[in-house]
């Protein structure tokens, strides 16, 4: 459906056929009730909070409802002097994620050592153009700060050669909405991070009628979209009860 489609749609679900018995919308206003549905629809259909109750993969039709959402990125960490002074944490880099970044699937970093030259080819990482054998593949796993105090001082689980961890970190000065989010990868200190690939869930596009700006959600998608935007609609008319916003709450969050 073309974002015309999606508004034609919204005002015959709306008024029943041009009946008459609901009040009209601007087109900027339908603009502003799709997009809020299709936020909280990736929301849902992410983390559970639907009629089925299941997340991203745990079947086929959630897997189908954002994979165009589904993007990769490779990024460089900052360099050791961008990454030290307030907030930094001993051995760590930060690394910026992109503006569209939403919800992270899957992570690992290219790093490099002495001891990694001579693996095999499955764990070795060599980029094209580049020479040398002596950088390998680590997967990134997320940790809570909780978790971090606990174990930084551990030796059986602080970072070794083989081990990176994620922190969340605030966003950046710069953009809007606050700028740019990143992250905090903490690594053994005699290892070098060279690359940080992430593939994640991205935003989606905004839908404009007067910018003609399509959804870029799978075309299966849109009805269930527009359904939503009308829900919200009509509960906006009806001013909305306590109740109701509490349970809406809990269902995209």
């Amino acid at each position: 459906m073309t974002v015309a489609d999606m508004h034609n749609e919204f005002k015959l679900l709306l008024d029943k056929g041009d009946s008459g018995d609901a009040p009209s919308f601007l087109d900027s206003e339908i603009d502003t009730f799709l997009n809020m549905a299709i936020a909280k629809f990736i929301t849902q259909r992410m983390y559970g909070g639907n009629r089925k109750r299941t997340g991203f993969e745990e079947d086929a039709k959630r897997r189908d409802d954002l994979r165009n959402l589904i993007t990769n990125k490779r990024i460089i960490p900052l360099a050791d002097e961008f990454s030290v002074g307030d907030g930094s944490l001993p051995n760590g880099n930060f690394a910026t994620l992109p503006e569209n970044y939403r919800h992270m699937l899957s992570e690992f970093i290219i790093a490099q050592h002495p001891s990694f030259t001579g693996l095999t080819q499955s764990n070795n990482y060599l980029s094209e153009n580049e020479v040398g054998d002596d950088r390998k593949i680590i997967s990134v796993t997320a940790l809570t700060y909780d978790r971090y105090n606990k174990i930084i001082n551990d030796p059986f689980n602080k970072p070794d050669l083989n081990t990176v961890y994620r922190l969340g970190y605030k966003g950046t000065t710069t953009g809007e909405g606050g700028g740019f989010q990143q992250v905090e990868l903490i690594h053994h200190p005699d290892v070098t991070l060279l690359e940080y690939n992430i593939r994640y869930i991205r935003a989606a596009q905004s839908v404009s009628l007067s910018g003609g700006q399509d959804s870029d959600l799978a075309k299966h998608t849109h009805r269930e979209i527009v359904r939503m935007a009308v829900l919200d609609a009509l509960e906006n008319v009806e001013q909305p009860r306590y109740q109701t916003s509490k349970i809406e709450l809990n269902e995209i969050e």
